[in-house]
Formats: structure tokens, sequence, C-alpha cells
């Protein structure tokens, strides 16, 4: 599974600790990832999705070394990320940059696009010349469909779905390995939504770069990943090839987010099954399912014995004993 991977996440975890509720009581836990593992190998999309509280956005941080684990390795290009020295890291970050969800906020509104597009240039490669962060900026601004006079106009100037592209640029201007997509498109109008996902695939196919994306949105992830991995309070419950899960989901919490799915196709169809709403956090000392609560098949061995992510069909595994 991880051979000839980019990135490889092992037994990832991430607990936080927070306010006393009161003096004398203990420190409340919160387990937002548990144990999550998988590769992405070079070239490929990776796409996670889940409801909002599943640890999305905590993994995101994790695999840009953003914050640290409580458990677990981070590996690029074979590298353990967390066992890296400050500068060691920082000439790392070279083969990994992050598009966040929110374009305007991510951009700096008192710098010029050309000044944003090259920020990182100014960290990861100080001694190019000024005529050289000019040419990098005029490149990564054609490549994403700008032109290279924009670089002298202030982000507020362009719309969203422009904003978008600059972010993108920006994280093009290193030729990375690894970008990470946290809900790159969850903020743009739908027909935007489209022509930043056609221009991932478009970038993906001229440069080779690999992608994680992180999206509620199923329907974003059906478009542009290879591989997608469903979330469910910190763990991954199925993973495997994005049409396959799409088609045959074996996970009774991927079948129900597939059913939530607007389709015109499925308008006069019964709704396979419904769950009821997220509720309290699942206590991690439980030895049972996580999903159990929320689950219509769920049965006594539900209770008392966990389900491990396991292959169940080619390709395609699931942490279900039902699958």
């Amino acid at each position: 599974m991880t051979e000839g991977a980019l990135l490889t996440v092992t037994g990832l975890a991430r607990r936080f600790t927070m306010p006393r509720r009161h003096l004398l009581a203990p420190a409340p836990v919160v387990h937002a990832l548990n144990g999550v593992d998988f590769a992405i190998p070079r070239g490929s999309s990776f796409g996670i999705v889940g409801e909002s509280g599943c640890g999305k956005s905590t993994l995101a941080r994790l695999v840009m070394a953003l914050d640290r684990p409580s458990a677990g390795s981070v590996a690029l290009l074979g590298r353990d990320l967390f066992g890296l020295g400050s500068g060691e890291l920082m000439a790392m970050r070279r083969h990994f940059q992050i598009v966040f969800q929110d374009p305007f906020g991510s951009l700096d509104p008192r710098f010029k696009v050309g000044r944003v597009i090259a920020e990182p240039l100014d960290a990861l490669e100080p001694h190019a010349t000024r005529a050289e962060r000019r040419e990098r900026v005029v490149q990564s601004l054609v490549d994403v469909g700008l032109k290279p006079d924009d670089s002298d106009k202030y982000p507020h100037e362009f719309s969203g779905g422009q904003r978008q592209r600059i972010a993108i640029a920006r994280a093009l201007i290193v030729r990375p390995d690894l970008i990470v997509a946290d809900e790159p498109v969850s903020a743009l109008d739908v027909s935007v939504q489209a022509q930043v996902l056609n221009l991932m695939l478009d970038l993906q196919e001229r440069h080779g770069v690999t992608y994680m994306l992180i999206s509620h949105d199923l329907a974003v992830v059906e478009h542009v990943t290879d591989t997608i991995a469903v979330m469910y309070l910190g763990r991954i419950v199925e993973q495997g090839p994005a049409a396959q899960v799409f088609a045959r989901p074996l996970h009774p919490y991927t079948l129900a987010l597939l059913d939530a799915v607007p389709s015109i196709e499925r308008r006069h169809r019964t709704r396979r099954q419904r769950i009821p709403e997220l509720g309290a956090s699942h206590d991690p000392g439980d030895p049972g399912c996580p999903f159990r609560a929320r689950c219509p098949r769920a049965e006594a061995r539900c209770a008392d014995e966990r389900p491990l992510l396991r292959p169940v069909a080619e390709g395609q595994l699931a942490a279900c004993h039902f699958a």
C-alpha cells in the first residue's frame, strides 16, 4: 500500500484538552483523530469526505505540519515531517503547499497579487533574483488562466473564483509535489466551482501534481479524485477507488451520505435509509462501533467489538462487521 507512495500517514491521532467546566472537574479531552492510516501515490488525487466535526481539517493541518500529532507519523518523500528540525522542515515545504477554503481570507488585502503569489519564494527561495521572481509569478498566473498584468492588482479587484485561482497560483509557484486543498470550492458558486475543479485537473495533467482534497461535497470529490476515504469521528470508515465506492458503498455511513446528495435521477426513488443527526462525541474508551447509535443495521455485536478497517472488495476497505 505504501510502496512508491508520495505521502504516507500512519497511526495519526490528535487529542485536544479543553477548558475545565469547573475547578475540581477533570479537563475534558476531544479525540479529533483516532489512528488514521493511508498512502497517496505520486500523481494521484486522494479525497477525504465526511460531515463537519469528523476531523478533516485537523488532518489537513497535521499533513501540512502546522500542528503536531498526539501519536503517529506523516512521511513525505520517505521523510517523517515531525522528525525534522525546523530548518529541514522549512526546506521540505517546497514539496507541499496548501490551498485554503476561503480565497479572500487567505490573501493579504494590503499586497498586490504579484507579491501575494511570490510569498512562498520569500521563504523557500530567498536568493531568487527580482527577474526570476517576476518570471515565476507570471508563469503561475498564466498556468491558472489569469493575465500577467493581474499581478499589479489587489485581491479585492477579483471575483471569488479568480481569487481561488490566485491561491492555487501561490501554491504552484514552488512547483510542489503535493497540494492539500481544504474545501477549495465550498465558498464559490456552483458554476465557478466547476471552473476551479477543471483547472485543478488540468494542472495535474500538465505538472503531475498530487492532490489531497478535503471536502464535505461528495459531487466535488467524485469529479476530481481517484481514491476516497470516508471519515467519521476521527476515523476512516471506508476507503477505495472513487468510482467503486460511489457505485457500491460498503459502510452504512457512506451509504447515508450518498443518499443525502440531491439527484435528479433519484427524485422518485425512496431513500434507502435515514440516519439521526450527529449527537454527542463517541467515548474513545467505548469498545464498540462509534457509528452504532446512528446505524440502522446495528446489532449487539456492534456494542462489544469495534470493527477494524479491512479489505472487503478488491481495493476497497470498510470498518463494518456486516460489510
